[in-house]
């Protein structure tokens, strides 16, 4: 594939990389940071990453403090790629997930990574995109 690859990560794939080590997600998250690979957002997709993570059952990892969370929002200004996301998409079972199904079609992604086996693994793809779990893009990636 020319070029890095451009993925869209589903929350799970973000809060899973940032409370663990060594794991798929945590790849992922270090390959966007390295700069290995674009991550895709959206204004919406980021106020579900910091939401999520603001969750008391999140913070309460020792991992995710507020210099953490400072952190963060800065990597997602300077080390992703914002997409004007146009389309409207209902395909998930859970239209929460719509978003992301949305942005990777918009922001022409290669992949849409997710642990999310009901709602978005389930479908395969979306619109010739594949949607793959960590570990499967860790291995296509090799990161």
């Amino acid at each position: 594939m020319g070029g890095k690859i451009r993925l869209v990560v589903d929350t799970n794939i973000i809060v899973s990389g940032l409370i663990t080590t060594d794991t798929p997600p945590a790849k992922i998250l270090d390959a966007v940071k390295n700069k290995k690979v674009v991550l895709l957002v959206s204004d919406e997709v980021v106020v579900e990453y910091l939401r999520v993570l603001n969750y008391p059952r999140i913070r309460k990892y020792k991992k995710i403090t507020d210099e953490v969370m400072i952190n963060l929002a800065a990597l997602f200004v300077e080390v992703t790629e914002r997409v004007e996301v146009l389309s409207i998409v209902k395909k998930s079972k859970d239209i929460d997930d719509d978003k992301f199904l949305s942005l990777a079609i918009d922001g022409k992604a290669h992949f849409l990574v997710t642990g999310d086996k009901a709602d978005l693994l389930s479908l395969k793809k979306i619109d010739h995109i594949p949607i793959i779990t960590a570990r499967e893009a860790v291995e296509k990636l090799k990161i």
